[in-house]
Formats: structure tokens, C-alpha cells, sequence
């Protein structure tokens, strides 16, 4: 008697067992709960299901529950504070740092909407324009980071805070990762299906990259605008290889860079 399994992706095991160690922990209650289980049935339909018009809804309502549980604005999480409130630059605002189990999960979901379940071969082929690939990787910091400089967001301060293996952690894994997969990796892409063939195509990473600056608005007009410079950078990448990881580790250098060598997060 031959005994049958089903195949279970790793994600759905990690994620599972995340969301009950959450649970565990209070940082989760009923209505995250509820909430997470609505959100991976949104997933699961944008992914699976074979009327286009019936997919077309549940992709939007992803992108839609996907951007709130980002914003934190969905009830039954209580994200662990790592930081409160601290002065970490001399003339700063104050800064706080989060685990965020909702954006984390964003970056998750979105991810593996990107890759539909699963990574193809095809994806991992040669780079193509690698030069110019490198040459925008390494100017967009430089220059985003020069722009806040010019703009009196930010002036030189090299530091090493004693929580820095925390926040690179958190920032790579909830901070990066969610926004490139939901600006470049859902958006943009969306977009460009929207707009393949079209002459001006060219136009939607100016628009994702617009849209990111919109999400920083919370920060002042000035960081929106350098947000939005940062955004055309990820969106050229993305553009240009359409492969994630691109976009996700330019994110990161950009933060590392702005947290070790600059004021953090801004001055006041």
C-alpha cells in the first residue's frame, strides 16, 4: 500500500509556523488571525483562479490588503518595538524601530505572488546590460543620499548604534523586502503588463517610483521628493532585469549607508 503526501511549499510551513509562534507570543490575536487567513485566500485566488475577470478582482484586493496591512492599518497585530523613541544623531528626530509581523508578511505574500508559487529557471538566466545594471545600482545611493544632503534632510554623522544588527535584520527582511515586492514587484509589474507593447512603457517605473514618494509623505515634502528619486533608481533596476532581488539589495545598501555614515533618520 503505497501512502500518498502532498507537496507543501517551505513558505507555507515558515509562514505557519510563524503566525502560531505570533500567536503565542500575543503579538498576534483572533482578528490577525482572521485577518491573515482572509489576506492568504486573496493570494491563493489571485493565483489560481481561471476567470480572468474573477482574477483580476482578487489580484486588486490583494494589492488593496497588501498595502493597509503595510500601513498597519488592519486590526490584531502587536508589533514587537525593538527601539523607542531613541536620539541617535545629534539634532535628529527621534527614532523607532519595529519587527513588524504585518509587513513582513506583506513582503512574503508578495513575493511569492511574484514568483508565482515558485521561482522558474528561466528567471536566474544571464544579466542582461550588466554594466549599466551596475553603474545604476551604485549611483542611485550616492546620488539619492547627495540630493538629502542638499536638501537639509541629513549631514554626515558615522556612527555604529549599538542595536545596528537588529536594524539591518529588520531592515532588510521587513523594510526592504515588503516595499520593493509590493512597489516594484507588484506594481510596476502589474503596470507593465497593463502597458506591454505600448511606446511609453518607459513611463511606469517614473510611476512607481512617484507613487513610493507618495508613501513617505509622512516624513515632509522634502523626503517624499528624495523618496521618489530613490523609488526611479529600484524601478529602473527592476526595469531593466526583472529580478527583485536587484531593486531589494539597492534598498538596502542605500539604508545601510544612510544609517552608518549620515544623521538617522533625519534632522529635526
Amino acid at each position: 500500500m503505497k501512502l500518498s503526501f502532498i507537496k507543501v511549499p517551505l513558505w507555507c510551513l515558515s509562514c505557519l509556523a510563524a503566525v502560531i509562534a505570533g500567536f503565542i507570543e500575543g503579538i498576534l490575536n483572533a482578528q490577525g488571525i482572521i485577518v491573515i487567513a482572509a489576506y492568504s485566500g486573496l493570494l491563493f485566488g489571485s493565483l489560481t483562479l481561471r476567470l480572468v475577470w474573477l482574477r483580476r478582482v482578487a489580484v486588486c484586493m490583494f494589492g488593496a490588503v497588501s498595502l493597509v496591512l503595510a500601513m498597519h492599518l488592519l486590526p490584531g497585530f502587536h508589533n514587537y518595538a525593538v527601539v523607542l523613541e531613541q536620539t541617535i544623531s545629534i539634532d535628529a528626530i527621534p527614532f523607532s524601530l519595529y519587527a513588524n509581523f504585518d509587513k513582513g508578511l506583506v513582503g512574503l505574500f508578495v513575493l511569492v505572488y511574484f514568483f508565482r508559487g515558485q521561482a522558474s529557471a528561466d528567471y536566474f538566466q544571464v544579466l542582461q546590460k550588466p554594466i549599466t545594471v551596475l553603474l545604476i545600482f551604485f549611483l542611485t545611493p550616492c546620488l539619492v543620499l547627495g540630493l538629502a544632503m542638499l536638501l537639509g534632510l541629513i549631514q554626515i554623522d558615522v556612527k555604529v548604534p549599538v542595536f545596528w544588527l537588529y536594524f539591518l535584520s529588520i531592515n532588510l527582511f521587513f523594510t526592504c523586502v515588503a516595499e520593493e515586492a509590493f512597489f516594484r514587484g507588484f506594481l510596476q509589474q502589474e503596470l507593465s503588463k497593463v502597458l506591454h507593447g505600448k511606446s511609453y512603457l518607459f513611463i511606469v517605473p517614473i510611476i512607481s517610483a512617484l507613487l513610493f514618494g507618495i508613501a513617505h509623505i509622512g516624513g515632509g515634502f522634502e523626503y517624499a521628493f528624495v523618496a521618489s528619486a530613490a523609488g526611479l533608481g529600484y524601478g529602473i533596476l527592476f526595469h531593466i532585469t526583472k529580478r527583485i532581488e536587484w531593486s531589494i539589495l539597492c534598498h538596502f545598501v542605500l539604508n545601510f549607508l544612510h544609517f552608518f555614515l549620515f544623521t538617522f533618520p533625519m534632522l529635526a
